[in-house]
């Protein structure tokens, strides 16, 4: 028999046994030795070298941007639900919510300019809108509110400068309480 050549990599223990019961039932000696040997798992021999400040400062305004873009996209969405509401309370209440929105992508964006000097702030942000109902799309904005302030409690954890982690903070809890307020609408209505 000709010699196979052996894998890369290992697997797991279980892996390991599961494969030598898996060979004894197909060989027809029942057990010969296989010409295939499971190597215990190895870890990445590849060292993670640190960012440098260059790669730092893109990450960090990627996570700007991102999060720019994702309160722009929830101020459209809030705007294209107040004109459903009209001019009843909680369409202004709607209204209020996209004006907030706009404010913390303004903030984003100035944070990324004073981190790279490049002014980004798109007037149409794009983004697909979905037509729903009005409850539909206050459940959507809660729940996206509520991922928002996650995605910025995560960053503020990740930021290595003081005034970034702020800001992030300070957004986690404007979208804390927008989900608040988007929660209350749904009451109301």
């Amino acid at each position: 028999m000709e010699e196979m050549q052996k894998p890369q990599g290992g697997a797991a223990p279980e892996e390991r046994e599961l494969f030598r019961q898996v060979w004894q039932r197909v060989t027809e000696s029942g057990g010969g030795e296989s010409p295939i040997e499971v190597l215990p798992a190895q870890a990445p021999e590849r060292a993670l070298a640190a960012p440098d400040a260059g790669e730092r400062m893109e990450r960090r305004c990627g996570e700007l941007r991102a999060a720019l873009g994702e309160a722009l996209a929830g101020a459209a969405a809030y705007e294209a639900l107040a004109r459903r509401l009209g001019n009843r309370p909680a369409g202004r209440q709607l209204r209020g919510l996209a004006a907030s929105a706009r404010r913390r992508s303004k903030r984003l964006a100035v944070a990324c300019f004073l981190l790279d000097g490049v002014w980004y702030l798109p007037q149409n942000p794009g983004g697909e809108h979905r037509e729903s109902t009005v409850m539909g799309g206050l459940r959507e904005r809660y729940l996206a509110e509520r991922r928002g302030e996650e995605g910025c409690r995560s960053a503020a954890a990740r930021a290595e400068d003081g005034d970034l982690a702020n800001l992030w903070l300070d957004l986690a809890a404007e979208s804390r309480e927008s989900a608040q307020t988007v929660r209350r609408l749904l009451e109301e209505l």
